[in-house]
């Protein structure tokens, strides 16, 4: 049976992804030159740079003219572009996402505000992401930058990196969906301020360690958001 150059592709893919792992190598480490991996896997050039094409698409190695790929820096882009194309092609819908939202934000919440019972880290960021949502509750833009950061620190507090990763990915597939939250709020006559309001029952819970507290108010802040969606009935 001939093996396509695609099948040979696809095996120097998953040979060099096992050899980043085996070898330990980190961020911005380079991988062998194209020849010595076209040399160890018996294939030729071609086969190889068709590989690691792949890999720099799929956000693991970086590729510049002249130089050997490298190893790159971890990023949720990939899976946020995954994220967005499904939602785009309604092969994946709203509320299946900001269900796993709501399950991923409320455990980040638990473990940032058992952390702080345990006298690790504080919440100084998260309150500076709540200033500038209260700064610019009339500018919807700056108003969902300061929402990220909030969700950010509070991820970022809570330590975890699997969890942290996938929220920065649904949270860049889910922008849109934050602004139309932010205009579903202005079509029913509730004001900005309630948004706000909720975010700092969240960082109170959490700086005052109170886990279940924490996860409660993160679950009433992302209920809210689906009924600013229409996804919920109105209380």
């Amino acid at each position: 049976m001939t093996i396509g150059r695609t099948t040979l592709s696809d095996h120097v893919v998953r040979e060099i992804v096992e050899e980043i792992k085996q070898r330990q190598l980190r961020a911005d480490d380079e991988i062998p030159a194209e020849g010595e991996l076209a040399e160890r896997h018996g294939v030729n050039r071609l086969v190889v740079r068709e590989a690691i094409r792949t890999l720099v698409a799929r956000g693991v190695l970086v590729s510049s003219q002249g130089k050997r790929a490298r190893v790159a820096t971890p990023s949720p882009a990939v899976l946020e572009q995954i994220l967005a194309f499904r939602l785009s092609q309604n092969s994946m819908d709203l509320p299946d996402l900001l269900d796993t939202r709501r399950v991923i934000e409320g455990e980040l919440a638990r473990r940032a505000a058992a952390r702080v019972a345990a006298g690790h880290g504080s919440v100084e960021e998260a309150e500076r992401a709540l200033q500038v949502m209260r700064d610019s509750a009339g500018d919807r833009d700056a108003f969902i930058t300061g929402d990220l950061a909030f969700h950010e620190a509070v991820a970022q507090l809570a330590d975890s990196g699997v969890f942290s990763f996938l929220l920065a990915a649904m949270n860049g597939a889910l922008f849109d969906a934050r602004r139309a939250s932010y205009r579903g709020r202005e079509e029913r006559g509730a004001r900005q301020e309630a948004t706000i309001e909720a975010h700092q029952r969240i960082l109170d819970a959490v700086a005052a360690g109170d886990a279940e507290g924490a996860t409660r108010a993160m679950a009433d802040h992302l209920a809210e958001t689906s009924n600013d969606l229409g996804l919920l009935p109105s209380e």
